[in-house]
């Protein structure tokens, strides 16, 4: 086999490797990760009031929660949507969600995507 061959040959895979690493999250994917985020900031609340912790429904709160336990918007759970902004809007997204339902004790509605 000649270099240029052997080049393909091993420069094929690691394109397709590229390729399958750099995909965006589905619609479905951004879905499941929100609809994650609205259950665990449901799940904070009644956390903390079984425990008699904190203050049910205060929105500080739950935030610096979200922040301390995920990273906030720099979490590595956000799945990759496409773009810098794509990613942060589905960041903010998921914040929003987590602090909603956070205040509220039930995971609040994700919109569909």
């Amino acid at each position: 086999m000649d270099k240029r061959c052997a080049a393909v040959a091993l420069s094929l895979p690691l394109a397709i490797l590229l390729a399958a690493c750099s995909s965006s999250a589905t619609p479905e994917e951004q879905a499941d990760y929100l609809r994650r985020m609205a259950q665990r900031g449901a799940d904070l609340h009644a956390v903390k009031q079984s425990q008699g912790r904190g203050t049910p429904g205060d929105r500080e709160e739950c935030l610096g929660a979200y922040q301390h336990l995920y990273g906030g918007r720099n979490s590595p759970e956000v799945p990759h949507v496409g773009t810098d902004g794509a990613d942060a809007a589905l960041a903010e997204e998921g914040e929003d969600l987590f602090v909603e339902s956070c205040v509220n004790g039930t995971p609040a509605p994700v919109p569909a995507r």
